[in-house]
């Protein structure tokens, strides 16, 4: 798992990669927990992401209480689970990185 600086707002890029599930999730789930506590958003390229149960939702819900997550790079299994438990109204998708870290703050988050 790689975290890029995001120059030039300084937003962390998050690239977990392989099986998200409740075995494995531990890693990622602690360093998004980390990015979360120190920073206003998150961006989560899952582009490396082949596969995650409902305990990578879950991590991805708690994230999305916690700071302005935004995620990159869905796969189309990923974007099939969204949609399927409705995740896709509640997260935020972006077509890319750049796009997740110039958008602007989400309506009601604090500037």
């Amino acid at each position: 798992m790689a975290i890029d600086g995001g120059a030039p707002q300084e937003i962390p890029v998050l690239h977990p990669c392989g099986d998200l599930d409740q075995a494995s999730i531990g890693p990622f789930a602690h360093e998004l927990r980390q990015l979360c506590a120190a920073h206003r958003v998150v961006v989560v390229d899952l582009a490396g992401v082949t596969f995650g149960d409902s305990t990578f939702l879950n991590t991805l819900i708690q994230a999305e209480t916690l700071t302005d997550l935004r995620l990159t790079g869905v796969p189309p299994s990923i974007a099939r689970v969204f949609a399927i438990t409705a995740m896709d109204e509640i997260l935020a998708v972006y077509p890319t990185c750049d796009a997740a870290q110039m958008a602007l703050p989400h309506a009601g988050d604090a500037a």
